[in-house]
């Protein structure tokens, strides 16, 4: 299987980078589109927002969020692969860390996680993971990962789209698979499109003070922001 090779910045390694974005969530646009500006990438044509797939219903899934994005994920790879391209899949929650556009992967990889939560870290490449806000698939892996993802089928809750990532690597272990170490961005405090609407946010009443307090609890973690290490 041919790898991805040559070990530029992070960013420059994609043929193309997607923003998974509600059209309702012009909220997190505006703030997506800040943390581009910070890592240098706003005006890189390479950038563009995708809009995110949605449906009335869950389906096999746990809610329609993550039907949504599940989906949308499957959709991009599919444009990429028609396109023979290389893909960073960026869902539109993100916080890049300080110095993130610097970073250097330092070997080749199929598959490249930038931002994820291991129930193992010591043990990544075996850990179960939690999240896919920051995925990067190399043109070689793109078409494998589609069909893997299209052919799934399951007894019981479909697997979201950061299981079905787990499941494919398991289910190849040939696939070499990079994290980023430590992530390079983390998902902020926000309105989940996926979960079910906690009762402050589906209230008009309440709606207001949950995102302020949303804001503080941002702002108070950008003091503290994750600095990647030289």
């Amino acid at each position: 299987m041919k790898l991805h090779q040559g070990f530029e910045v992070v960013f420059s390694n994609f043929d193309e980078i997607r923003i998974i974005n509600l059209a309702s969530r012009k909220d997190r646009r505006a703030k997506m589109i800040g943390e581009l500006r910070r890592v240098g990438i706003a005006d890189d044509p390479r950038v563009e927002f995708f809009d995110a797939i949605s449906f009335p219903d869950a389906g096999a899934f746990s809610s329609p969020g993550a039907r949504g994005v599940f989906y949308s994920q499957l959709e991009i790879l599919d444009q990429a692969a028609r396109r023979g391209h290389s893909v960073l899949i960026v869902e539109d929650d993100v916080d890049f860390v300080d110095g993130a556009e610097k970073f250097v992967p330092d070997e080749d990889w199929a598959i490249f996680y930038g931002g994820y939560y291991a129930k193992d870290p010591e043990n990544l490449q075996e850990s179960d993971i939690i999240g896919a806000h920051l995925m990067g698939f190399s043109a070689s892996i793109v078409p494998r990962v589609a069909d893997y993802l299209r052919s799934i089928s399951c007894d019981g809750i479909h697997p979201p789209i950061d299981g079905a990532y787990v499941w494919f690597r398991r289910a190849h272990p040939d696939v070499p698979t990079l994290f980023a170490r430590p992530p390079l961005g983390h998902q902020r405090p926000s309105r989940s499109d996926i979960a079910e609407l906690r009762f402050y946010d589906r209230l008009p009443v309440f709606r207001q003070g949950a995102s302020a307090g949303r804001a503080l609890k941002r702002s108070i973690k950008n003091v503290f922001r994750p600095t990647l290490a030289n």
